[in-house]
């Protein structure tokens, strides 16, 4: 009986299966991950970027250049403006990107900018778990075949 190449075959059939098992597992966060990332593209390409700004320094006709939070806003309440409509009544802002303004803005009024994941990230990361695990194993398994190779009885 040849103990390697059934280990070998034995070896080939786990992997088999710990793969399948992790794409089982992962399946579910990385489509969720490409859905979420598909969205924001499309939201993005589709609809006005939005900036805030204190309500106190508003520049503009409320509900023509901005809108507001509520009916009669307070000078800390944030007003929301469209890029295309901020960048006139703000020159000095026109030094910075569309994405760098909201950015800067969001930060200063203290917005949270939820970015969306990185599913190829995501996917190199299960894809280097179902890969590597194996290739350890592999890695210990021919080396303690090889070593205790070394034990067997020699002939003469």
């Amino acid at each position: 009986m040849n103990w390697r190449r059934g280990l070998f075959r034995l070896w080939i059939v786990g992997t088999a299966l710990f793969v399948i098992a992790v794409a089982f597992v992962s399946y579910s966060e990385i489509k969720l991950q490409f859905d979420e990332t598909a969205l924001a593209r499309w939201v993005e390409a589709n609809s006005a970027l939005l900036v805030p700004q204190l309500c106190g320094d508003a520049r503009g006709v409320a509900g023509v250049d901005y809108s507001t939070e509520n009916d009669k806003p307070n000078p800390f309440d944030k007003c929301w403006y469209e890029v295309s409509k901020f960048r006139p009544l703000f020159p000095e802002y026109n030094n910075l990107s569309d994405k760098e303004l909201s950015r800067k803005l969001y930060a200063d009024h203290g917005v949270p900018i939820r970015d969306p994941p990185n599913p190829w990230a995501t996917l190199g990361l299960w894809s280097a778990i179902a890969l590597g695990i194996p290739l350890v194993v592999l890695i210990l398994g021919s080396s303690l075949v090889w070593a205790f190779s070394g034990f067997a009885a020699k002939r003469s």
